[in-house]
């Protein structure tokens, strides 16, 4: 009996080997197919431009498939802007997305997010816009981790929030509105994951490829443990700089105290914000790539055992 004992106990792993194998195979379970179907969905509707029409519509097309994953909580967060476009002012109601997981904790959050607004340098923003690498490949993420969280039964041990939010290209406004009543009510927050342009990987053959994970004066520690996780669990190289810190909605963060990550891709392409920029100038192995660290990372914060 006492030799039985031992052999089990020696079969037995620790918590942290538990933890990691069960991050790893959730990473695993992200979808190449699945972005690229979101990257395809949101490109064909025309245009997702701030100021144009549609921008509810866009936005409630996001939460329903929120809904549809399994977040029936999903919901459209609000807000007034007023800006200055091509010498014209506009005053619109803007619209962030927001699904929740909720943890066994309410006492803090972690935030996975992207934009889902696009815009042109040249032409007309309000007809075709396809931004397919800026930004629906971030929103594909954010769609993609929830997605997978749910087939997992993911029970977090603090409450985990995706959001895609608007007008990021008119000046970050979607993430100064999010961030700034988020501090006003005193989150406690864990990180905020932020996806900005993560499928441009032009070497289709030639590895390995590179992600830059941008981190600020306040998460260093957590950029060490994406890396950490880059090495374990993906076949991207990552490294740090820090030239677009403040370009994306992950500034607003931290600015309000915030903890925030930035995962942005390795190269920046000829099609940025013109009307090629379509999901069939995408690279989706290597956004899963990308997809795969951020899941590890916000799995591994909020994993608890059984």
């Amino acid at each position: 009996m006492i030799i039985i004992l031992i052999a089990l106990a020696s079969c037995q792993k620790d918590p942290e080997e538990l933890r990691d194998e069960y991050v790893s195979n959730m990473a695993a379970a992200v979808r190449t197919d699945s972005l690229e179907s979101y990257v395809s969905w949101l490109e064909d509707m025309g245009t997702r431009f701030a100021l144009a029409d549609n921008r509810r519509e866009v936005a409630r097309q996001i939460r329903d498939r929120f809904i549809a994953f399994g977040y029936p909580d999903a919901k459209l967060d609000s807000f007034s802007l007023t800006n200055t476009y091509r010498s014209i002012t506009y005053t619109t109601m803007q619209y962030n997305v927001i699904a929740t997981l909720a943890g066994s904790s309410a006492d803090s959050v972690s935030i996975i997010g992207a934009h889902h607004d696009n815009i042109i340098s040249a032409g007309d923003p309000f007809t075709i816009v396809p931004g397919a690498n800026d930004n629906a490949s971030g929103v594909a993420a954010a769609l993609e981790t929830a997605r997978v969280m749910r087939k997992y039964k993911f029970r977090p041990k603090y409450t985990i929030r995706f959001v895609t939010f608007a007008a990021e290209e008119l000046g970050l406004d979607g993430s100064r509105d999010y961030a700034a009543r988020a501090a006003a009510r005193g989150d406690n927050m864990i990180m905020m994951i932020n996806h900005d342009m993560i499928a441009y990987q032009p070497s289709q053959a030639s590895k390995p490829w590179y992600v830059n994970i941008i981190h600020y004066d306040n998460s260093y520690g957590l950029m060490s443990d994406a890396a950490r996780l880059c090495t374990s669990n993906t076949s991207l190289m990552s490294y740090s700089d820090n030239t677009y810190y403040n370009r994306s909605d992950s500034y607003p963060f931290f600015m309000n105290g915030f903890r925030p990550l930035f995962f942005h891709q390795d190269e920046t392409e000829s099609t940025y914000h013109t009307v090629n920029d379509l999901a069939s100038g995408c690279n989706f192995e290597y956004c899963r790539e990308i997809v795969k660290i951020s899941c590890s990372l916000v799995a591994e914060r909020n994993y608890q055992s059984d």
